[in-house]
């Protein structure tokens, strides 16, 4: 069986499906490779979900993609269920997971929100992670409030001994402000362990266009992304 990554985030909307897609487009190069949505809520996977997402972002490329559960309304995936009048088993979902990963070098699993969203009224995101035996990509962002976030997700995944595999902070401006130069730094010595990889951020009809991303990473390539060519990110000298 292959391996198994988790993408999830210290938030919503904080770009996950983004990083995942990216994660796929890089990685199927020379794996094979598939890409999951978990749990989609409050979108059709076919037409306006992730999966639609992934699809678009990787016309061409011999990905699986798949969704294995949707509910209609925009909410944590046990909410959304029970309000539809279904039922969502993370043990469902986990069997799932693993036979696809079966036929796969590589299995990226998209998660909905953050680390301890509940998939079932027993397991949440973590739960989940650890249940598949999968790594994390903790996808962050670069603006103020992301120190708290990141440093809270990163305790609970600690302490429940799951390991991150990378932090990916999205949507970086091209000319980074003072304070999110500052995040990265703090972030890096503080976690220096754990490779911190910035992606561009991208205008809205653009964010199909993986290639433009403009990866760079602080700290030594994860196993996940080794002979993947990453630009290093040096940060300026601090300041007082």
């Amino acid at each position: 069986m292959g391996r198994i990554v988790l993408v999830t985030g210290t938030d919503t909307g904080v770009g996950k499906t983004i990083v995942a897609t990216w994660l796929a487009w890089l990685t199927s190069r020379s794996q094979r490779v598939a890409l999951v949505k978990a749990v989609q809520t409050g979108a059709d996977p076919a037409v306006d979900g992730d999966e639609a997402f992934y699809r678009a972002a990787l016309a061409g490329h011999p990905i699986t993609t798949t969704t294995l559960a949707t509910f209609p309304e925009p909410l944590a995936p046990s909410i959304a269920a029970r309000r539809s009048g279904k039922k969502v088993r993370a043990q469902d979902i986990k069997r799932s997971c693993m036979e696809i990963a079966r036929g796969h070098d590589l299995t990226i699993v998209e998660g909905s929100g953050g680390l301890m969203v509940p998939i079932d009224e027993d397991t949440n995101f973590a739960d989940f992670a650890r249940a598949l035996g999968a790594k994390l990509v903790l996808v962050i962002r670069p603006g103020l409030g992301t120190l708290n976030h990141t440093t809270l997700t990163l305790e609970a995944a600690f302490r429940r001994n799951l390991s991150v595999e990378m932090l990916v902070c999205n949507g970086l401006p091209a000319k980074p402000r003072l304070v999110e130069i500052e995040n990265l730094r703090f972030l890096h010595s503080h976690y220096p362990q754990i490779p911190l990889i910035t992606l561009r951020r991208l205008a809205q009809a653009s964010l199909h266009r993986l290639s433009l991303l403009r990866p760079q990473i602080l700290g030594d390539p994860p196993p996940l992304l080794h002979g993947s060519r990453l630009e290093r990110m040096e940060l300026p000298q601090p300041g007082f």
